[in-house]
């Protein structure tokens, strides 16, 4: 199994990313599938989606040695079924990377190099992290500002979220790897989260720990 990117945090927290390489044959042979489990990957039909969510359950079982089977909490995030873990999942061309953490919030984002997002970017870059970019490459910013905002909201219960209005992001550098910091504030809710962040040729990633 190609784990190419692993790392612990404090509080027993495990971090994972897997290039994934296998066909899924070799995946599902490997994966302990419970009934329901079951059930969900049979409604997956694309089979790119099919080899990410085996991929992602399979490096949840890897990490933590229990059946990679998600329920969700009363407040709606994502738990593991057999032990009382938070879990965040993230998948991109040929890439899985897994969250796992006794407590929360914890969220995880992974994108693969391209334009797609500079393109996309008065959607969801403000002014203010429009002004960190200047001296640094565009793609790489847009990326890190756009995994920064998904893994905030991956890791608050705050529907609807809107990633340009509502949350800011601080600390944008030439840096292949560090920390940065992201502001959210809306009506009744504000908060301050630490983000972690690495770049490589081969995609970009960002979580909160």
């Amino acid at each position: 199994m190609p784990v190419i990117f692993r790392k612990e945090g404090t509080d027993g927290a495990l971090l994972a990313v897997w290039k994934i390489t296998e066909p899924e044959e070799e995946l599902i042979s490997r994966l302990r599938l419970t009934d329901s489990m079951e059930r969900r990957l049979s409604m997956i039909t694309h089979p790119v989606r099919r080899r990410e969510w085996i991929a992602s359950r399979l490096l949840i079982q890897e990490l933590n040695g229990a059946t990679a089977e998600i329920v969700h909490a009363e407040d709606g995030r994502p738990t593991l079924a057999s032990m009382d873990l938070h879990v965040s999942i993230t998948h991109t061309r040929g890439y899985a990377g897994v969250l796992l953490s006794p407590k929360g919030p914890i969220g995880i984002d992974i994108e693969y190099p391209s334009e797609r997002l500079v393109k996309l970017s008065d959607r969801f870059v403000n002014d203010f992290e429009a002004a960190q970019m200047n001296g640094i490459n565009k793609q790489t910013g847009c990326a890190l500002i756009w995994c920064s905002k998904e893994a905030v909201f991956k890791a608050l219960d705050q529907p609807g979220l809107l990633f340009k209005e509502e949350v800011e992001v601080e600390g944008l550098s030439g840096m292949p790897e560090g920390m940065l910091k992201a502001r959210v504030k809306r009506d009744n809710f504000e908060t301050k989260l630490d983000l972690n962040y690495i770049v490589s040729p081969d995609y970009y990633l960002v979580w909160s720990w």
